[in-house]
């Protein structure tokens, strides 16, 4: 990755921290009662009990990720970074992600939060082997979940090198054998930060850094 800076190691350990809590509370699913009414109102609080932590983790990812971008990206000093992440509503703008529909994704978050709680809660009434159905949801959701948290950090990052003063950011990969095409062909190119494209596919962790202008530059 671009200057070896682990841009996902909070997101990473968000990731670990949810997955921690799903085991358990999913684990708690198969040992639920299973009359209709209940089990929707069972899965459908295990599914908001554990987005609604989601979303305090990722305001701190954000921050997190912020930070990182204007001082080991930009040059920004500690304090001034803070001064800065201060400003910014970090817990709206993260709202905002979870609430709009995503280009990658292309569901909202909160949305599809309940469709796939609902889902669970409908395919336990007719399936016979019901733990092994919601292991199958939990893996959905843990997925859904870490996608997230990575869309959270590009965007924290480029939120970072517009409030830097920075126009434009460089695509770049891991550069080993399990990048994509397309991810391949962008390494090295060059966009404008509004215009900065959205991952290709899920899991994707190509990195962004900062273009600085040179002296004269227009």
């Amino acid at each position: 990755m671009a200057d070896e800076i682990d841009i996902y190691e909070s997101c990473d350990e968000m990731i670990r921290e949810i997955n921690r809590d799903l085991v358990r509370n999913f684990g708690a699913l198969k040992m639920a009662k299973w009359d209709r009414i209940n089990i929707i109102r069972t899965v459908t609080d295990v599914y908001r009990r554990s987005e609604r932590k989601a979303r305090r983790r990722y305001v701190e990812v954000w921050y997190d990720a912020y930070l990182l971008g204007l001082t080991e990206m930009c040059g920004k000093s500690r304090a001034e970074a803070r001064r800065m992440a201060d400003k910014a509503d970090i817990e709206e703008l993260v709202d905002l992600m979870l609430d709009e529909v995503d280009p990658l994704t292309r569901y909202r978050f909160s949305e599809e939060m309940e469709r796939k709680a609902y889902r669970l809660a409908e395919s336990m009434e007719v399936i016979t082997n019901r733990n092994q159905e919601i292991d199958r949801a939990m893996r959905y959701w843990s997925k859904q979940i870490a996608q997230y948290a990575i869309l959270i950090t590009d965007a924290a990052l480029l939120h970072a090198f517009e409030d830097a003063g920075i126009e434009s950011a460089e695509w770049v990969t891991r550069r080993d054998e399990r990048v994509c095409h397309e991810c391949r062909e962008r390494d090295g190119k060059v966009y404008p930060i509004d215009r900065f494209p959205a991952k290709p596919h899920f899991g994707c962790r190509c990195g962004r850094r900062p273009v600085r202008r040179q002296n004269g530059e227009k």
